[in-house]
């Protein structure tokens, strides 16, 4: 499959984790959520596993597993700080931007620090993803 139309298949369901997010902070504790959801994800991911798990090289060098690690502990904050804000009354158009929007410009921020080409059309980018940011924190003042 194009990796591209995978990004998109992600972002997607970025989009959708952000919906489900604001849609159960009214009703759960931000920790216990952050726990369901992961718990969920790992839960959904082991069934997936089984079904392509056949010769499948796990791992070629410990380094994937240190930033695997990484990622599960960032990932407990992604969803715990999204429930912190939505459940006090953070609306979801201008949370969603700023959660989504912010990750973005993280992302490629470090993809220069890590040696990725930096063209002029990617550092606009960046500065409109700020931009936007600055704006909706701004309207939800």
């Amino acid at each position: 499959m194009n990796p591209i139309l995978i990004a998109i298949l992600a972002a997607g369901s970025f989009g959708l984790w952000t919906v489900f997010h604001k849609l159960a902070s009214p009703y759960v504790n931000q920790t216990f959520g952050a726990i369901i959801v992961s718990l969920t994800a790992v839960i959904f991911g082991a069934v997936v596993f089984l079904f392509k798990a056949r010769g499948v090289q796990l791992f070629t060098d410990p380094k994937g597993i240190l930033f695997l690690v990484l990622a599960g502990i960032t990932a407990f904050f992604i969803d715990f700080l999204a429930l912190q804000a939505y459940s006090r009354g953070l609306s979801l158009t201008i949370g969603g931007p700023i959660i989504i929007g912010g990750s973005m410009a993280v992302a490629v921020l470090i993809g220069f620090i890590l040696g990725e080409p930096m063209t002029l059309a990617k550092i606009l980018g960046i500065a409109l993803i700020i931009a936007g940011g600055v704006v909706l924190t701004a309207i939800s003042q």
